[in-house]
């Protein structure tokens, strides 16, 4: 799989105002622990958030001296790039440069928070043609509207958003999701690597600690 695109999202952040390449001091404080488990409720965090996270971990060893420094550093950056869902919108108007990824149409019944792996990647394979428009600007709008029908679950439009920033990346993961017909397997495997990825975080904050 290519990182590269991850790989520039990385240095993009670290040159951006508010972080500095010196330290963490400026970037917001965040719990790692609560920002993985929000981003898992939301079904946001499989995919491209957990190579980012990844990518991101590997290439600040280069500039924080430290675990801790590192850490807060990725996990505050990833709490701005991807802000919490209050009252089943986004909390910010456009998602970055996506625009209408939170209107929902009236007409949706209101949206669980998941669906089956395999329901929601085709869903996005589905619609995703229909309703995405990719302007000159370089904003992308969602028009939610046009689906062919509501969005499975809210981690749904997780895909979606994910099939917009990094294609490539969702194309991997459909693959993988469309070539196992085992929803329930794939809902333990999830499962259980929250409970993996959670027990690695505690591990690593109470070495920080010790």
């Amino acid at each position: 799989m290519d990182g590269s695109g991850t790989a520039d999202q990385v240095e993009r952040a670290a040159q951006s105002p508010g972080v500095s390449t010196a330290g963490a001091t400026h970037t917001r404080e965040v719990d790692p622990l609560t920002v993985t488990r929000r981003l898992q409720r939301e079904g946001r965090w499989y995919g491209q958030i957990e190579l980012e996270r990844d990518e991101m971990m590997r290439m600040s060893k280069k500039r924080f001296p430290d675990k801790a420094s590192r850490q807060q550093w990725v996990y505050g950056e990833l709490h701005r790039m991807y802000p919490p869902i209050q009252n089943g919108k986004i909390s910010h108007s456009d998602a970055g440069q996506i625009q209408g990824l939170s209107a929902i149409p009236d007409a949706w019944p209101e949206l669980p928070a998941n669906a089956s792996l395999a329901a929601e990647v085709a869903w996005v394979q589905a619609n995703r043609l229909r309703i995405v428009e990719e302007r000159s600007s370089g904003a992308t709008l969602v028009h939610l509207a046009r689906a062919l029908s509501p969005a499975p679950s809210w981690a749904a439009l997780g895909w979606l958003e994910t099939s917009i920033r990094s294609y490539a990346k969702y194309v991997d993961v459909a693959a993988k999701a469309t070539a196992s017909g085992d929803d329930e397997a794939l809902v333990w495997r999830h499962e259980r690597m929250a409970i993996v990825e959670v027990e690695r975080l505690l591990d690593e904050m109470r070495e920080d600690e010790g």
